[in-house]
């Protein structure tokens, strides 16, 4: 074909495998921005180089829609300003701290972290009114209440201490207690969110002080109901009509 409609590489792009799309890039400059949007768009496990690149280009950090990693390096803070369209982040970096989010502009849908509640996670969080699905595993420090921000939450995964503070007044749906056996919850919070909970993961060690019947009053419209036992030697009897893992 002498021309192909944009639209059209793009698509045959989105199949291309990431190695012959960097030999893409040098191809013309069409192909090369196309390649470049599918290259960048998604960025799982980005390690310092990555990092380092879209610290120093603008141009390939603003094509990126989803970030992962695992990696604390000096330019990570530099690298997530420059994203100014990223949708979708996920820091699992332990040794990083909030402070790395306060330039940042960007909008989200999904957020997933192991920080601390500190006043730069609280300023941030005020600004992404868009999320629909937070993550935070680790999280030392108990939250206090959240008053007006985060309205839009329906996923949450978290402790239970951060699951007080997200799902009252909040249309969330589906749920993840991460439990640290180190804190307990009352399952009446689930009654506080502004649309039904359909989907629950929670573990033994949580739901055995809670009775079956007591349980089916709290989540009337629940669908998907996961149990883990890890770590759990004891038998627990669960309703079988009410159990789908």
């Amino acid at each position: 074909m002498p021309s192909i409609p944009v639209d059209v590489l793009r698509e045959i792009l989105g199949h291309v495998r990431k190695a012959d799309l960097a030999t893409l890039c040098r191809v013309s400059k069409i192909f090369c921005s196309c390649s470049r949007n599918v290259l960048y768009c998604k960025i799982e496990y980005g390690d310092e180089r990555v990092i380092q690149t879209l610290a120093q280009s603008t141009d390939l950090a603003r094509r990126v829609r989803s970030f992962e990693t695992e990696r604390n390096c000096e330019e990570l803070a530099t690298a997530l300003e420059n994203m100014s369209s990223l949708r979708r982040l996920n820091l699992e970096c332990n040794d990083a701290n909030s402070s790395v989010l306060n330039r940042c502009t960007f909008k989200l849908d999904s957020f997933a972290c192991s920080f601390s509640y500190t006043e730069s996670l609280k300023i941030f969080l005020n600004r992404q009114s868009s999320l629909t699905e937070f993550t935070i595993s680790l999280g030392y420090g108990y939250p206090p209440p959240f008053a007006a921000f985060l309205p839009n939450l329906t996923r949450v995964r978290a402790e239970p201490c951060w699951a007080r503070r997200l799902i009252p007044g909040r249309p969330v749906t589906e749920v993840m207690i991460i439990d640290l056996e180190k804190d307990t919850i009352d399952f009446s919070i689930f009654t506080l969110s502004t649309a039904p909970i359909r989907k629950l993961h929670i573990t033994y060690r949580l739901l055995y002080p809670t009775s079956g019947s007591h349980l089916a009053t709290i989540f009337p419209s629940l669908e998907h109901l996961t149990v883990d036992p890890d770590g759990v030697k004891c038998d627990v009897r669960i309703p079988p009509l009410y159990l789908s893992i």
